[in-house]
């Protein structure tokens, strides 16, 4: 169960994952060794799972970024298997989800430019095993994007 306070907790860690816990404290209206421990709570049952540094995309030289609809052929578990490690090995695919509806997988990919983006498909996906069909959709304009969930809708 969630509490008021663990939502402000989480609330204010997911715009501020630096946040000393001094600072966190004040900002939830918490003793310290209250926050401090809410904190450890929600780390210990994996609420939260880890805090990370988010990076600019663009800034650090990856430019280019698609999605990556695929069908494969799910013969076998031990095929969905195999997929699932190729994808996993991949340092270009930063996320993918296995979907209903006409494609298997979504993927977010990455590249430093579209020469790399265009290997990774026609070079490096070729090689994933059990690839039936897939369909690139380039990125023209991030219009959003957040980690962040919507702390405050939950009841």
């Amino acid at each position: 169960m969630i509490t008021e306070q663990d939502k402000k907790i989480l609330e204010t860690l997911q715009n501020h994952g630096r946040m000393p816990i001094v600072e966190l404290a004040a900002k939830t209206n918490m003793s310290e060794s209250t926050c401090l421990r809410r904190t450890k709570s929600l780390e210990d049952v994996g609420i939260i799972k880890g805090y990370a540094a988010i990076l600019d995309a663009e800034k650090v030289g990856f430019d280019v970024m698609a999605f990556v609809q695929v069908s494969i052929n799910q013969n076998t578990e031990a095929a969905f298997d195999s997929f699932k490690n190729a994808v996993r090995a991949s340092p270009n695919i930063l996320e993918c989800y296995s979907l209903s509806g006409p494609y298997d997988h979504l993927m977010k990919v990455v590249a430093r430019n579209n020469k790399e983006l265009s290997h990774f498909i026609l070079k490096t996906l070729k090689t994933f095993p059990e690839i039936r069909d897939a369909q690139t959709l380039f990125v023209l304009h991030q219009v959003k994007h957040t980690n962040a969930l919507p702390i405050e809708l939950l009841d």
